[in-house]
Formats: C-alpha cells, sequence, structure tokens
C-alpha cells in the first residue's frame, strides 16, 4: 500500500501542494467540496508537519459512518461516497489525524481519497519541487526510517 511521506526539514511551507489539491481534487462532481483543499500544511515552534488522511489501517472513520459513505476501497484505501454522507460528522470526531474536511453550509464531510488526477502521484506530490512530500510505498518507508535509526545507533 502506498502512502505519504512528509520531510518536515524540506517543507517551506510553500502550500503549493494545498493549491494543487484544492484545484484538481476538490473538484467533485457536484462542486460540493470545490477550492479546499484536502492537504493542509501547518507552521508549529517545532516545524511543518501536514494534516491529511493517512487511510489507516485501524478505520475509525470507517466504523463511525452511520450513512455509510466511507468504506475501504482497492489497496487499502478509504474511499468516500459523498452523496452517501448524512452529515452527522462522527467521521470527523473519531479521526485521529483531524484530516476530515467539514462543510457546515452543506452537511457533509470529506475527506482525500488518493484518486484524483491523471499521473500515479497525487497533485499535490507532483507540484513539491522542494522534495518535502512524496508518495511512497508504505512498507518500504517503514523500512527505510527503521535501518536510519538503526545505522545512527550501532557506533563504529
Amino acid at each position: 500500500m502506498k502512502a505519504f511521506v512528509f520531510r518536515s526539514d524540506k517543507c517551506d511551507v510553500c502550500r503549493e501542494c494545498e493549491v494543487a489539491c484544492a484545484a484538481i481534487c476538490s473538484k467533485s462532481a457536484n462542486e460540493s467540496a470545490r477550492y479546499a483543499p484536502f492537504i493542509k500544511v501547518y507552521n508549529s515552534p517545532q516545524g511543518p508537519f501536514l494534516r491529511l488522511c493517512k487511510h489507516c489501517e485501524d478505520t475509525p472513520c470507517v466504523d463511525a459512518c452511520i450513512g455509510e459513505s466511507l468504506h475501504r476501497g482497492p489497496n487499502g484505501i478509504i474511499i468516500q461516497d459523498e452523496k452517501r454522507c448524512i452529515g452527522c460528522f462522527m467521521c470527523n470526531m473519531v479521526c485521529p489525524h483531524g484530516a476530515i474536511k467539514t462543510v457546515m453550509s452543506m452537511e457533509k464531510a470529506f475527506k482525500c481519497t488518493l484518486i484524483c488526477g491523471e499521473e500515479d502521484d497525487p497533485p499535490c506530490v507532483a507540484v513539491c519541487n522542494r522534495d518535502a512530500l512524496f508518495f511512497d510505498d508504505f512498507i518500504n518507508t517503514v523500512k527505510r526510517r527503521r535501518n536510519k535509526k538503526i545505522r545512527g545507533l550501532i557506533r563504529r
């Protein structure tokens, strides 16, 4: 399964990823979430951080969705059927990453489904020319991080 990899040390909070997401991904067929990015970059005293759906294996949002608008799709991706959303916002309340966007005027919740754009990489990744955002195989990413930490612990 692929997942987003964010390198905060490379991010300068330019927000080009947000603009690409809003322009390409947030335009739904019924224009319900138009021009509102699913990805958000925030700056904190510890540095930039990313708020985005992580497509968790343990899916509290899917379990809490009363209208059954959220379900696990191909390759473990959490897919949303906007038409089935009843606006209870339970998914938003239980999301551990704060990644589900609510549009109160429409009484709907929206999230990143990783299926926008025409390329292999989502548009938010494609526009990041600072190498701060990647879309890579999750298991390989975890292995690389683990190996890097191990190498840092071993002294020669």
